[in-house]
């Protein structure tokens, strides 16, 4: 379990600077220098080798996988890849890219089924899935492609589409443009209950601090969750192990100033207009037919959104064979599907079956 530094205990030592760290590039280089330490100081080169990533570590994860090969001689068994955000182009919203619009928009739906605001609610959140994706692809981003000159008749039929797979109004998608940004549907979604959905797990909700307001306030979800684990962790760390307790514990890196940018592999020395290692991972899929990639994904994640992420593996420039070689699960949980008792049980058990099935192939 690799803390990167900013984060958990780690922190940059002598003449190292924070900036050293803090970006795709370099912190994918820090943590892969890392992984050669421990595998070279605990003769581990022979041992099979996997890394899992969650979150921001889906980025981190798919660049180690190449960088580790390429720089280092060493080639993974397995890539794990646990809610990944990999690509900027299709991982954010409600930021003037409509491809993030329409990666997020089931999502948001699944969050109005999982609240019981759909009209004629499909049985389960995987059939309505498969219709709402559909229609994403076939339907709104098509509208959206028509930018903000799109007839004011198709705007309005399109605003009714929309607002029926969310369970909100046609008006407030016209007012938004039909593109409304996942904190904003989150206020919107349970406004006349005073109540706001979470983003981490969009099945948590919570008092809304300013029911006007535009955009969510806060997330429900941590104030559910962090607190306890934190507890749990510290707890652990000061009273059973004696350990960090004069060292402060960093539980979160928002507050990183962070650069993004990213050296494409295979383009010299041009650096990627956005943060993206999915050329990473088909590279690393490429050079390496003996890596097979696990995808682990919530049904309610609004930081991660599931349509991302299969978009992503859609673009992956790798063979048929290759291809193959990924496994996707779903979870009926959010980012952190664990937190779900049978989503856990189901996680651990893929998890585990993925590598029973890999690491001597």
């Amino acid at each position: 379990m690799i803390a990167p530094v900013g984060t958990g205990f780690s922190k940059p030592l002598g003449d190292a600077k924070p900036a050293d760290f803090h970006g795709v590039d370099e912190d994918i280089r820090s943590v892969a220098q890392f992984i050669k330490r421990y595998v070279s100081e605990n003769g581990r080169w022979g041992s099979p080798k996997y890394v899992l990533g969650e979150s921001y570590g889906g980025m981190r994860g798919a660049g180690l996988a190449y960088y580790l090969q390429s720089n280092m001689g060493m080639n993974l068994n397995g890539l794990i890849l646990v809610s990944p955000f990999l690509n900027g182009a299709t991982g954010i919203d409600g930021e003037g890219m409509d491809l993030g619009q329409v990666t997020y928009f089931p999502t948001l739906a699944a969050t109005a089924w999982y609240h019981g605001l759909v009209p004629d609610r499909p049985a389960t959140v995987q059939e309505y899935m498969r219709e709402v994706e559909q229609f994403a692809r076939d339907e709104y981003a098509p509208a959206l492609a028509k930018g903000y000159v799109i007839p004011e008749a198709e705007k309005k039929a399109m605003a009714a589409k929309l607002a029926r797979y969310t369970g909100t109004r046609p008006e407030y998608w016209e007012r938004a443009d039909l593109r409304v940004s996942h904190p904003q549907f989150l206020q919107e979604l349970k406004r006349n209950d005073r109540l706001i959905a979470g983003r981490i797990d969009s099945r948590f909700v919570g008092p809304a601090m300013n029911p006007l307001g535009e955009e969510m306030d806060y997330d429900p979800f941590f104030p559910s969750v962090g607190p306890a684990y934190t507890s749990a962790f510290l707890g652990y760390l000061h009273d059973e192990l004696k350990f960090g307790r004069d060292e402060e514990y960093m539980v979160s890196a928002f507050d990183i100033d962070w650069s993004w940018k990213h050296k494409v592999p295979g383009k010299g020395g041009w650096m990627s207009p956005v943060p993206t290692t999915v050329p990473d991972l088909a590279a690393a899929m490429t050079m390496n037919p003996g890596m097979y990639v696990l995808v682990q994904q919530g049904w309610y994640d609004l930081a991660t959104p599931f349509l991302a992420t299969k978009m992503d593996l859609e673009h992956l420039n790798i063979t048929p064979e290759a291809r193959k070689r990924i496994q996707v699960e779903h979870y009926d949980a959010g980012h952190m599907m664990y937190l779900h008792e049978p989503s856990m049980r189901k996680f651990r058990d893929d998890l585990v079956g993925f590598i029973q099935a890999t690491d001597r192939l």
